[in-house]
């Protein structure tokens, strides 16, 4: 048997914490639900001491922090609140979705939500997030609805969060909404941390090739053009293109840069204004390999947060209203608000699906087998798995052709670089000889 750690709480709200016995995390947890407890987090520790009884947990009642109150700035407030707005300072998908899902099991558990509020920002561990919780709180406490809490921080709670919990909570079952909104959550994580961790290497292997060949032309090649030109020798020409590259870009480089710096700052003008940014989507959709990717990519999340949203009691117009915000082409978002559009004008879903070429014929046919048996959700769902399947198959295809790909050029400029020099070492010697 191994020794656990755990948090729990009990139906009043109270947490404890302590250790136990089990064989595995599973009967851990059947152990403290034995004892009346709601686990919150069990841990596996290292070289525990094996016991044939679980301790009586040490509950200790909640002692809510001090309020600050509002009046004279503090010393780094405004510091404070800058760092705020970075990015690593927000919750993440992952804290999202922990949050969901610990917050459905503490209320399906029948512990209050201005309880459960007050539990889980002993468990988390970003102070902003903290900070967040605290103020939904206070905010339900004074009488607002949940999802009006969440609503007023859109910078850490989606539109799709706040929809869903609107839903479940107009409904009475929030419980179960928290549930399969930490579901879709943690699909998103997955598919997201897919595509980072298929990127890396072939990012990392790009850079490692620029970088040597930078290094090549402007640091390794001027030292043989000064040997050359004491020589006095007439050098083959691959020599001396290979010469000149390296003298344009020692006495260049900082035009290049320039270069590259004006080039990323009118793309990024570009991307943000509305036309352009339609055109980039526009082209990036009609690219030979890379279209097909961006439109499973975004085609799966889109009817991932779709079911999740119909499945929690969002009427479909309202769902579709907040699912083209998580659509990231423009062109797919226009697509999805005319849908939107025939809809409400009494239109069916597949029939106006089917009449776009951008929806494959697949998909909606399953839309429409969806609405005739009344479980459009769950087509969605599978739809969504469907394409999440065929994309990481797609990107895994991709890498495994990228790679060799980069390795061969890589192998072929510094090949030619060495033989470059090769043939003018060789005339060298020959009119030595």
């Amino acid at each position: 048997m191994r020794e656990f750690s755990y948090k729990a709480t009990n139906a009043g709200g109270d947490i404890s914490s302590g250790s136990l016995p089990a064989l595995d995390e599973r009967q851990a947890a059947a152990l403290l639900q034995r004892q009346g407890l709601i686990p919150l987090r069990i841990v596996p520790l290292e070289g525990g001491v094996e016991q044939s009884i679980a301790p009586v947990a040490k509950v200790a009642s909640f002692k809510p922090r001090r309020k600050i109150l509002s009046g004279s700035p503090k010393p780094f407030s405004n510091l404070s609140g800058w760092l705020d707005k970075m990015p690593w300072r927000r919750p993440g998908v992952k804290e999202l979705a922990g949050f969901a899902e610990d917050l459905g099991l503490l209320l399906k558990a029948g512990v209050p939500l201005n309880r459960a509020l007050v539990i889980l920002v002993e468990l988390v561990e970003k102070p902003l997030f903290s900070r967040v919780m605290e103020n939904l709180r206070e905010q339900v406490k004074e009488g607002s609805t949940f999802w009006e809490a969440l609503r007023s921080h859109p910078q850490i709670f989606p539109p799709v969060f706040v929809g869903m919990v609107r839903a479940g909570e107009s409904g009475g079952i929030i419980d179960a909404v928290l549930g399969r909104l930490a579901l879709y959550l943690n699909g998103i994580r997955e598919l997201k941390e897919f595509l980072v961790g298929a990127m890396i290497y072939p990012l990392v292997l790009t850079m490692t090739t620029g970088a040597s060949i930078i290094l090549l032309l402007a640091f390794v090649l001027p030292k043989f053009a000064t040997i050359f030109s004491d020589m006095g020798v007439a050098l083959p020409t691959a020599t001396r293109v290979m010469l000149a590259c390296g003298d344009f870009m020692q006495a260049w480089w900082w035009a290049l840069g320039l270069g590259l710096g004006g080039a990323i700052i009118a793309w990024r003008r570009l991307y943000r204004h509305p036309q352009g940014r339609l055109l980039v989507d526009r082209l990036a959709l009609r690219l030979p390999g890379f279209g097909g990717i961006l439109v499973k990519m975004d085609l799966a999340r889109f009817f991932r947060t779709l079911g999740a949203m119909l499945s929690s009691g969002v009427p479909i117009l309202e769902a579709l209203q907040v699912v083209s915000g998580v659509i990231s082409n423009r062109i797919l978002e226009q697509k999805i608000a005319h849908l939107q559009e025939e809809l409400r004008q009494g239109a069916v879903m597949s029939q106006v699906m089917a009449a776009d070429p951008l929806f494959p014929s697949l998909a909606v046919h399953m839309i429409g087998v969806g609405e005739e048996t009344g479980h459009l959700d769950e087509m969605l769902d599978k739809l969504a798995e469907m394409y999440d399947r065929e994309l990481k198959v797609t990107i895994k295809a991709l890498t495994s052709l990228f790679e060799p790909l980069v390795i061969l050029f890589m192998g072929l400029v510094i090949g030619a670089i060495v033989v470059s020099m090769l043939m003018a070492i060789f005339s060298v010697n020959e009119l030595g000889g």
